[in-house]
């Protein structure tokens, strides 16, 4: 009967040890969870030249610190200032070219004018004429003669008035909207730029990282050169259970403990939670791809959380990508679930060591 009563207590006490091991568990992943899934990130924007051409000069070397604006280097600009000058004659040229077409025009319209009038004159001398061949004062030779001046004149009106219609159509009152000024200053300005876009400047404060970049090398426009990284602002991203991660979670402490520094916590503050995941995207140009799972309880939802680490100086050396545990401190800054934390990162830190 003793040793009946000894298999429940024992029994009893493995059910209740491991009932309140599943309630600690949970707890912990409902106010405190824990990721082993994070990974380091700069900000790293790409340095890439927006034309083609071979490297002249380079300002920078690698890992240099440099401020946003600061020339990196600069290519050859003996053929874009080549190019600069041609278009820089043509849109003189241009402008020229309006010029005399406005002088054209008001030439043209002096000379309408003037045409004008002698035809209005004949047709009034033609009415005497008339008027005087009826009364038997002039000869119908005389008559003819003025009837042909007045045709010849209204011809010549007519002429004139054409060749104005016709200047009067390729120039706008507007002028900085004539399609011909247009085309020349947009060509321009893209000589400009081009021109200007022979020297590169950094995107960003930060730290150049660069590989085998010398002088008179060949680089395409729009193809990523080298990189700045932004030393300054650092994050983790981290992968939690999404049971384990509140809606509002912004400014949440953390604990942050590196695989490349293996004997120091590091501090930190959640700065959001990624609103959008691969899984919860379906792109229009592919069907719907429904997982299979055999499993009679599903894995849990998972979501991306991004971290800002507080003391970044110690952590410059670290790659991007470098691995990191992360846990998160109590919402509510609970001082029992807090200690359980601090616990759980020093015991990571010691099989860091090992593992």
């Amino acid at each position: 009967m003793n040793y009946k009563k000894k298999s429940l207590f024992i029994y009893g006490t493995i059910i209740i040890c491991f009932l309140f091991s599943l309630l600690g568990t949970t707890l912990a992943q409902l106010n405190i969870p824990y990721s082993s899934r994070a990974f380091l990130e700069y900000q790293i924007v790409p340095v890439y030249s927006k034309i083609s051409g071979d490297v002249d000069k380079i300002f920078v070397k690698d890992k240099e610190i440099v401020k946003i604006n600061q020339p990196l280097f600069s290519l050859n600009k003996e053929l874009y200032n080549a190019s600069y000058l041609s278009v820089l004659g043509s849109y003189n040229q241009t402008i020229e070219s309006i010029k005399t077409l406005k002088n054209d025009i008001k030439k043209n319209k002096n000379i309408v004018s003037s045409n004008k009038n002698i035809y209005d004159r004949n047709i009034n001398e033609l009415k005497k004429y008339k008027s005087l061949y009826k009364k038997r004062y002039i000869s119908e030779i005389d008559l003819d003669n003025l009837t042909n001046k007045v045709t010849e004149s209204e011809k010549t009106y007519k002429e004139s008035l054409g060749k104005l219609q016709d200047l009067l159509v390729k120039y706008n009152k507007n002028e900085n909207s004539m399609s011909s000024f247009l085309i020349a200053l947009g060509a321009l300005e893209k000589a400009k730029l081009n021109l200007k876009y022979t020297t590169i400047l950094a995107p960003i404060n930060g730290e150049v990282v660069m590989n085998n970049f010398y002088k008179n090398t060949s680089i395409k426009s729009n193809s990523t050169i080298f990189y700045i990284k932004n030393n300054d602002v650092l994050k983790v991203n981290a992968t939690f259970k999404e049971k384990g991660v509140s809606k509002n979670i912004n400014g949440r402490k953390s604990l942050i403990l590196f695989d490349g520094i293996p004997n120091k916590i590091f501090k930190g503050y959640v700065e959001k939670i990624d609103p959008i995941l691969s899984q919860g995207y379906s792109s229009s140009s592919s069907l719907v791809k429904i997982e299979n799972d055999n499993r009679w309880v599903r894995d849990s939802g998972e979501v991306r959380v991004s971290i800002i680490i507080q003391d970044s100086k110690n952590i410059k050396e670290l790659s991007s990508g470098s691995k990191a545990s992360v846990i998160l401190l109590s919402p509510n800054d609970n001082s029992i679930y807090n200690f359980f934390a601090k616990i759980w990162i020093h015991i990571i830190k010691g099989f860091n060591y090992v593992y």
